[in-house]
């Protein structure tokens, strides 16, 4: 959708997005069946970033981040800003001083394809980035694109409201839709992974305690050869 900025969106209560906070990327990936995280070239900016929060969507012409600024103007307390930069973005279209006002706004982290610069600065007053690169060229601030309209970023197609939540691993997405299932499913998977943690410190094989002792051995009969 070209040249469109809706004014509204629909967002998750604070109160449930509290409740991703003990809950791990990957265990969501897992809650999803094995979907819903973006491509590995969607990298934090630095160790330890992380964020949960609402999607408010950008949908940037190409190396111009007018509408960038235009959204940071709109942005709502808890909001994530994730930004579509298209194939051909070879520039910084966001900054340090795009994160000061960003952050100002209640803005509490960023997801971009594109790439982003003074990143020295951004590490060093922890604004969490995931992006796909650095550049220190500027971005044009000339043509319009569109704002809380579907993105895809990361290989994930990303609608306005869907929660974020990123971590070391990565950046999952869960649908508005089903954020309360996905939610109870993340949550019993997690207390699984405690219990599993704690099986293994006591002598138990991670698989044994899904599926059996023996399980790996029947998987593999008739696929390997045993050689000595």
């Amino acid at each position: 959708m070209y040249a469109t900025i809706k004014a509204h969106t629909r967002r998750t209560p604070s109160d449930v997005l509290a409740k991703f906070e003990e809950i791990w990327t990957s265990t969501l990936c897992d809650s999803m069946g094995r979907h819903g995280v973006m491509n590995p070239d969607i990298k934090p900016i630095y160790e330890g970033a992380r964020f949960i929060g609402s999607a408010l969507t950008v949908s940037n012409y190409p190396n111009d981040n007018i509408t960038t600024h235009k959204a940071i103007l709109m942005a709502q307390p808890g909001d994530i800003l994730v930004i579509d930069e298209g194939a051909e973005a070879r520039v910084g279209s966001f900054g340090h001083n795009m994160s000061l006002q960003a952050r100002a706004r209640g803005v509490v982290g960023l997801v971009t394809s594109g790439c982003i610069r003074d990143v020295r600065l951004l590490r060093e007053e922890k604004f969490p980035v995931f992006s796909r690169g650095v550049n220190p060229r500027s971005a044009q601030k000339n043509t319009p694109g569109s704002i809380n309209v579907p993105v895809t970023v990361g290989g994930i197609v990303v609608a306005p409201g869907d929660v974020i939540v990123a971590d070391d691993d990565g950046v999952a997405v869960i649908p508005f839709e089903r954020v309360a299932e996905i939610l109870d499913i993340a949550q019993k998977r997690m207390e699984m992974e405690y219990q599993q943690a704690a099986d293994i410190r006591a002598g138990k094989k991670p698989l044994e305690i899904l599926y059996g002792d023996s399980w790996i051995d029947k998987e593999l009969e008739g696929k390997v050869r045993y050689v000595d």
